[in-house]
């Protein structure tokens, strides 16, 4: 019955590229996914939301596990705040819940169609930088192996399997649910203050004027302009408002109906968009921002992805050390101008390190840039690369389409054979693969 159940599907990630063809299963029940297990041999991925940009949620040899049926909210504690879930509930799923409640996310990522296993698997991270990553608020998950046996594990119970799942990207099991920590607040509103900046020293000067004072920061960058404005763009900086007003407002969606053609984001359009978004911006303003408009102001266009057209597009993010960010990024944001192939979205903002062995932040600066896919981008990411592994820094495995290997093992040299014994201890390396770790 169960292999009925699984078919196959064109999978691919948010960023259309790749698309393969790949065995989807649904399972409904965590019965139907260990009688699955039990019955086919693997290799096996659980896929979330879908929202990685890459190959990073694609099995193209095995089997892939989509989870979003397995999305019940088990149990709250209002006292303590920790959400018992399963890991196919969304983070729109939470935030409809639990706004009304005085309740949020510690950490977000750009999209709240993202699921809680997603999160985990990926160790997100999001303008909340004092926060740190999602696993820091992870008390406790469970996890079913390659032979459909479920194990708990903590910071205290089978706790290296636990780290080597936070930012895992999925290859150490299946997590099927999680007790994830939330958030008081008193207000759906967020009170934010965005300034205009004309270069990127200016920029690193605001944000370590602001990292004290303010719980979220976020910068856009123009990817386009090269000399002395180079870096040019909007900071925004904002803390929580304390006006008691909670509320859910459901605001309506957007959608891009098609692929735009190809040609659509060129570097005419680009520098276009580019200019008028900083020209338009005011100098200096402050403001009250919902929630949901603060955290995620792409969710309003439904597959936005679509403007890149049929080839899609690899967002590039890499992370470098405090120490040597401000020398890094401009190394980085002198190649991308200079090439002309860097997108709309552009940012930078500070990070703190996870406690995941192959988690992607570190304690530094990230810097995310949206590239169109063409036959010029990969030699210059890959240039890219070489920049960033000079500095100490990584590239973030869940917007990666194309990292190599000895890249990939110079980034993360430091816990990656402890990462790689605890997959074998727990009989899952072979088990459990994707096409990103295929590729790495």
């Amino acid at each position: 019955m169960y292999l009925k159940q699984s078919r196959e599907e064109r999978v691919r990630g948010w960023g259309g590229y790749p698309i393969v063809s790949a065995t989807v299963f649904r399972p409904e029940r965590v019965a139907d996914l260990v009688e699955f297990i039990n019955r086919v041999k693997g290799p096996f991925l659980a896929r979330g939301g879908g929202t990685s940009y890459g190959d990073a949620s694609i099995s193209s040899d095995g089997f892939n596990i989509d989870m979003h049926r397995l999305n019940m909210m088990l149990s709250f504690c209002s006292e303590t705040g920790v959400l018992h879930c399963q890991s196919g509930v969304t983070l729109h799923d939470i935030i409809r819940a639990f706004i009304p409640r005085g309740w949020f996310l510690h950490v977000t990522p750009g999209t709240q169609f993202a699921t809680v296993g997603g999160c985990v698997a990926c160790d997100a991270h999001g303008k909340n930088w004092k926060a740190g990553s999602f696993g820091s608020y992870v008390k406790g998950l469970r996890l079913m192996l390659h032979d459909g046996s479920i194990i708990f594990c903590n910071e205290s119970e089978n706790s290296d399997i636990y780290r080597a799942t936070l930012g895992g990207m999925g290859m150490t099991g299946i997590i099927l649910d999680i007790y994830l920590q939330l958030k008081r607040i008193s207000s759906s509103y967020v009170d934010v203050e965005t300034i205009r900046f004309s270069n990127l020293e200016e920029l690193f000067n605001l944000q370590r004027e602001s990292m004290d004072s303010y719980e979220y920061l976020f910068s856009w960058l123009d990817s386009q302009n090269e000399g002395k404005s180079m870096g040019r763009g909007i900071l925004q900086r904002a803390n929580h408002c304390t006006n008691q007003n909670l509320q859910y407002n459901e605001k309506r969606r957007f959608s891009v109906p098609f692929n735009f053609p190809s040609f659509s984001v060129n570097r005419f359009s680009v520098a276009t968009f580019n200019y008028l978004n900083y020209a338009t911006a005011t100098k200096r303003r402050k403001s009250k921002l919902y929630l949901n408009d603060f955290f995620y102001p792409l969710d309003r266009i439904a597959n936005w992805h679509r403007i890149y057209g049929r080839k899609g597009f690899i967002e590039y993010q890499a992370v470098v050390p405090f120490d040597s960010a401000y020398e890094a990024i401009f190394e980085l944001l002198k190649k991308i101008t200079k090439s002309k192939l860097g997108s709309t979205i552009a940012a930078v903002k500070p990070l703190t390190k996870s406690h995941g062995l192959i988690s992607f932040p570190i304690d530094g600066f990230t810097l995310a840039v949206d590239f169109a896919y063409c036959e010029n981008l990969l030699p210059l990411l890959d240039q890219l690369d070489q920049i960033v592994i000079a500095s100490g820094g990584r590239v973030y495995l869940a917007k990666d389409a194309r990292l190599s290997g000895k890249s990939f093992k110079t980034m993360y040299s430091n816990s990656l054979e402890t990462w790689d014994l605890t997959r074998e201890k727990y009989q899952v390396k072979q088990n459990f693969t994707s096409a990103m770790f295929n590729r790495l």
